[in-house]
């Protein structure tokens, strides 16, 4: 109905319902999801200092198991420097060693701060944190490698170590301070 002022009266028109927030369902469906990321982002990440020593040691030696492959298959001698805070893959250049570019043999870091020795047939190895140590580790096209013992941990009295003879073979020590 138009008024004699020329306006429309706006109790005849359809009433439009607002929006006053969220559904309960939407609420829930957002929850759910947000617990989803939560829950996925827990499982990828450490929980402790224990679970990082873990996780270190067992790359490495899945590396150095690859890497012995490598060196077969390629019919080259690869090596291994190590320092006070992590490892560096080497292959044999133009009768130099030089550091092996490319995934999966990029130089690598120890998680956190942990306290590390290299122990070569009985001798107990001074590592530093040079970028230009030279090899302390030699695997041979033959499979063959320097024997040794890398081990790492933390002041709190766990560590873990990699126990390696002539052949390859490859022991892991796993030791934890008990949490009380």
């Amino acid at each position: 109905m138009i008024l004699a002022t020329g306006m429309l009266k706006t109790s005849y028109l359809p009433m439009h319902k607002k929006s006053q927030g969220f559904t309960l369902i939407e609420i829930m469906v957002v929850i759910v999801i947000v617990s989803i990321l939560v829950g996925a982002v827990s499982l990828t990440f450490p929980h402790s200092n224990d679970d990082l020593l873990k996780q270190d040691i067992d790359r490495f030696a899945e590396l150095l198991s690859l890497a012995q492959d490598e060196a077969i298959l390629e019919s080259r001698d690869l090596a291994i420097a190590i320092n006070d805070s992590g490892y560096s893959f080497l292959k044999r250049e133009d009768k130099s060693w030089q550091v092996f570019e490319g995934e999966p043999f990029n130089p690598k870091k120890l998680s956190g701060s942990p306290v590390s020795a290299l122990d070569l047939e009985g001798t107990l190895i001074k590592l530093k944190d040079k970028s230009k140590t030279g090899p302390q580790i030699v695997i041979y096209s033959s499979g063959e490698m320097t024997p040794f013992v890398y081990s790492f941990g933390y002041k709190n009295g766990s560590y873990v170590s990699i126990d390696v003879d002539a052949g390859g073979t490859i022991k892991k020590d796993y030791k934890f301070e008990d949490k009380k």
